[in-house]
């Protein structure tokens, strides 16, 4: 269970990725790295439709501690709909600017003690789990300090957690609240070298009606960190709680140095599926780390492309970039009228193994590319041809290193595969 940590200290930003063999995440599996594209060429300029999105929605930090503290409200609010933003005034910037959403971070179930940080919130005794000899639930040495488990079923935790909702929002500019560690399960919650294990909560039913409890407490709508804090389909029993208005991953389809591939794949892809599905958006965090990133930001843009919807599909790119700015030239394409709306990511495996979904338009920052179809193979053991289809594509996109703030560009190869390797993907165009 990957899981991020964000604390909002003055200029304090940690974001930290736990290993994966722990409960929860026995399906992940390695997937192969391919070498980037052939050589590309740019598309030709062309008219611009004003009627399509610049970029489809997408979601990243501003002013978040260090992350992309340089770039300007102007060009953020042109190019990024939501943002995790660290200050009211940067939130009111944001808006100012034609940013949509602005996110305020908190973290109902984890108190942070740092030598050069303290969660924020007025908790008592009773908030916190303890172990039959009195001594509270922990993590020592967790980042240098010690992490304390907040109980979510207490009374005093959840009026606590409404304080810090207050405190952080009580000069205005912010649209959603984002609750992170929020798990399927009781156990997940308590994973890691977490102890002694608390005695005033014992059950998963405990454990997510609290959570609900505790999030229905806020005033703005919550985005809860789920998906990989356990299983993505099982996240879903959050759907339909009071004040829940997004599911999100911090690591869809890709995570640092690996894809997510097989019977997880399939997890999260269908876990995305049931959140738009149900009128919620779902925030889907790509990352990698690699000194060459393209072909994760390919992978996980083709997948991401699979489940796609244009009113609640949410876009992370948060991949190692210049400056930390997790904004990238391929979110500037926008796939339209596709050939189906499914509703379980089954229906379009192909018998070759390989997943695909065509749309008949696609642009790139407003201009018509064509035809596209989004090609994937999640196996982390077998290549996939790619099946015959109805429409001949003579171009694959083609990434450059750089994210869209540094002058990055999407562009077209020449190169059209016929196959594709052990968790790779493609996304063709006419």
């Amino acid at each position: 269970m990957p899981r991020s940590l964000r604390v909002l200290g003055a200029a304090l930003v940690l974001c930290i990725t736990f290993p994966l063999a722990i409960a929860g995440c026995s399906g992940h599996s390695l997937g192969a790295i391919p070498a980037p594209p052939a050589a590309s060429r740019d598309i030709q300029p062309a008219s611009v439709n004003p009627s399509i999105p610049l970029h489809v929605q997408n979601f990243t930090y501003w002013h978040q501690g260090s992350l992309a503290e340089n770039v300007p409200a102007s060009w953020m609010g042109t190019w990024a709909t939501w943002a995790e933003i660290g200050t009211s005034q940067y939130a009111a910037q944001f808006h100012a600017a034609g940013g949509k959403y602005t996110v305020v971070y908190t973290n109902p179930n984890y108190y942070y003690v740092l030598p050069s940080y303290t969660s924020p919130g007025k908790y008592p005794e009773s908030a916190f789990g303890h172990g039959s000899n009195g001594v509270r639930t922990q993590w020592d040495g967790l980042y240098g300090g010690t992490e304390y488990y907040l109980l979510p079923n207490s009374a005093t935790s959840q009026a606590g957690y409404a304080g810090v909702i207050a405190m952080e929002t009580v000069n205005g500019g912010y649209d959603f609240v984002y609750a992170d560690g929020v798990s399927d399960t009781l156990k997940t919650s308590l994973w890691g070298p977490r102890q002694p294990k608390p005695v005033e909560i014992t059950t998963d039913a405990q454990y997510v009606t609290g959570m609900e409890q505790l999030m229905a407490l806020s005033p703005l709508p919550t985005i809860i960190n789920g998906y990989n804090n356990g299983n993505p389909v099982t996240e879903e029993e959050y759907i339909g709680a009071a004040n829940i208005k997004a599911i999100y991953g911090e690591e869809c389809f890709t995570e640092a140095t690996r894809v997510q591939s097989d019977q997880y794949w399939i997890d999260q892809e269908n876990a995305l599926l049931d959140t738009t599905a149900h009128g919620l958006y779902a925030i889907c965090g790509g990352r990698g780390s690699l000194a060459d990133t393209r072909p994760e930001r390919i992978y996980y843009l083709a997948s991401w492309w699979l489940s796609y919807d244009p009113t609640y599909s949410v876009s992370l790119a948060e991949f190692s970039s210049y400056a930390n700015v997790y904004v990238f030239p391929e979110q500037a394409l926008v796939p339209t009228r596709p050939d189906q709306v499914e509703s379980d990511i089954s229906s379009i495996k192909w018998y070759t193994g390989a997943y695909v979904r065509r749309f008949e338009a696609c642009y790139y920052k407003q201009v018509l590319w064509g035809a596209c179809a989004a090609i994937v193979n999640p196996s982390s053991t077998n290549s996939a041809n790619i099946p015959q289809l109805p429409v001949v594509y003579h171009h694959s996109l083609a990434l450059d290193a750089n994210n869209l703030y540094e002058g990055g560009t999407a562009s077209l190869s020449s190169t059209v595969p016929t196959s594709l390797a052990p968790g790779t993907a493609v996304i063709l165009f006419q």
